[in-house]
């Protein structure tokens, strides 16, 4: 009992330690997918912008969809999957 009160009572400043140790490593761990989100991001874009417009088209995009993903801010690939979506939707909806 006394050996677990003394090692309870010796890891205040080691647990403090562990958990920024954590913190910091899952900081890191973020910072490092969303740089690697970002090149895949880059990569995929620049792919995409040596395409035909006819090769666009048959994924259901156009060129400004590429323009339009590359100067936003948020990720380009979602930003391109609901713009096709949009398309597809409205193609589906019978016009008035």
């Amino acid at each position: 009992m006394t050996t677990l009160l003394k090692q309870q009572a010796g890891t205040g400043a080691g647990d403090r330690a562990g958990r920024l140790a954590r913190f910091a490593r899952r900081l890191l761990a973020k910072a490092a997918a969303e740089l690697s989100r970002q090149a895949i991001n880059r990569r995929v874009l620049h792919k995409l912008s040596v395409m035909t417009d006819r090769e666009l088209k048959d994924i259901g995009l156009i060129r400004q969809d590429v323009t339009d993903a590359g100067a936003g801010p948020a990720d380009a690939s979602q930003f391109l999957i609901s713009r096709r979506d949009e398309r597809r939707e409205a193609r589906r909806r019978p016009s008035r």
